[in-house]
């Protein structure tokens, strides 16, 4: 984000004490104006210095917030857990008036800030780090600190807090600079090993050793023509070279177009979430979608949550383009644990936009006691299902034929 300047609109001003304020002002303006009638010199010395400083410490905290600028710079905006980058403020006076004294404050995440000093923020998951000085004319200054991301989530770094004011300490200016930075903490990557995904469609771009659909995408050779061959699979050059009828061979392929859907709800347990079991269940669905793309396949995801920037739920129509993982990943970034509507009438009506064929992933943590329902429901729709059991399960509501898996860990998966 480039240089900003404070809005002076925007800026609040305090005084010291109560002599400082309006009606303090005015009272000593009164009783100047009496001493002088009364030829009073003391006072109206007295008086007189005192109305001076004052309208000249007002006047010097007012002009304090002209001329000034801020920046911060940080090295990147999208990490996986346990990278880290640099954040740095940078502060400069345009102008020949000093700052005998500044304080600068900005919000940063907890999380991001294990190893910091930062004192209390009105705002949960937040705390402020403060940064005090002075600056002369023409000069700046600036700050660097080291963010850690721990945890995955979607993260706003900002506003900033910033006050000054005059040499005498009399009255101060504040102001709030709207620098925000959004960081997003991807989920957690991890190989599937062994973790089969069930296809129906016959054609696509993932290799099969049952022979039984053809590709026409992919000519793996030819031979020569049998009776009942298509015409269209004719190799007419090559039949014109070796004076036989000769037609093309294609490779047999299964393709992977899966849907992820994810129950935040059934990762609580007595009213509290099963926070490890959660974010693994993001991490995995993170982990397929990834090896889903990468075989050429497409993915989309579902998850009944409010994500954290609109408030909205999670879904992504499937694609298997080059930007459709950093586009899932940035989602499972946002995921939060609260619910925006029960996951069977979410499934319902998400499930709407899929073909029928499509393999639907299920993630549940506790899994619901309208599972089997549910599961026959969707294997009438003609869809494909594996059903993903996401940390310790005691009792496994799966119907016999149903695919399933109990993932304990990011290496341990538990066949169904």
């Amino acid at each position: 984000m480039g240089p900003v300047s404070p809005p002076q609109n925007g800026a609040s001003s305090h005084a010291a004490g109560y002599l400082l304020q309006k009606p303090g002002l005015f009272f000593l303006v009164g009783m100047l104006l009496v001493a002088v009638w009364a030829r009073q010199i003391p006072i109206v010395m007295l008086s007189s210095l005192f109305l001076s400083a004052a309208l000249l410490a007002k006047l010097w905290s007012r002009l304090c917030l002209k001329g000034m600028t801020f920046d911060r710079i940080l090295q990147g905006k999208r990490f996986f857990p346990g990278e880290s980058t640099e954040l740095r403020v940078r502060i400069t006076n345009r102008k020949l008036l000093p700052l005998p004294w500044f304080q600068v404050e900005q919000e940063l995440p907890l999380n991001m800030c294990e190893d910091m000093a930062l004192e209390t923020s009105p705002r949960p998951g937040y705390g402020l780090l403060r940064m005090e000085g002075s600056l002369l004319w023409y000069r700046t200054l600036q700050w660097s600190s080291r963010l850690t991301c721990k945890r995955r989530g979607y993260y706003t770094i900002g506003p900033i807090h910033f006050a000054s004011g005059d040499m005498f300490g009399l009255y101060s200016y504040s102001t709030a600079l709207p620098l925000l930075d959004r960081v997003i903490v991807y989920p957690r990557i991890f190989p599937l090993g062994n973790l089969e995904i069930p296809s129906l469609q016959p054609m696509g771009e993932s290799r099969t050793l049952q022979r039984t659909f053809q590709d026409p995408t992919r000519s793996i050779g030819i031979r020569d023509y049998r009776y009942g061959d298509s015409l269209r699979h004719v190799h007419w050059k090559a039949s014109a070279r070796s004076r036989n009828l000769q037609v093309r061979v294609f490779e047999a392929t299964t393709s992977f177009k899966a849907a992820l859907f994810l129950s935040v709800e059934s990762f609580y347990r007595d009213d509290a979430l099963a926070e490890e079991d959660f974010e693994l269940a993001l991490s995995t669905a993170a982990s397929i979608a990834h090896d889903v793309v990468n075989r050429g396949g497409p993915v989309g995801l579902f998850v009944n949550t409010r994500t954290a920037d609109s408030g909205q739920a999670a879904s992504v129509a499937p694609g298997g383009s080059r930007d459709q993982v950093p586009l899932l990943l940035e989602t499972l970034a946002k995921v939060t644990p609260s619910v925006i509507e029960p996951f069977e009438r979410f499934l319902e009506r998400e499930r709407e936009r899929l073909p029928a064929g499509t393999t639907l992933i299920l993630l549940f943590g506790k899994p619901p006691e309208a599972l089997p329902t549910m599961v026959a429901a969707l294997k009438a729709s003609g869809y494909r299902l594996l059903v993903l059991l996401v940390g310790e399960q005691r009792e496994v509501p799966v119907q016999e034929g149903t695919t399933w898996v109990n993932i304990r860990s990011p290496h341990g998966f538990g066949p169904g």
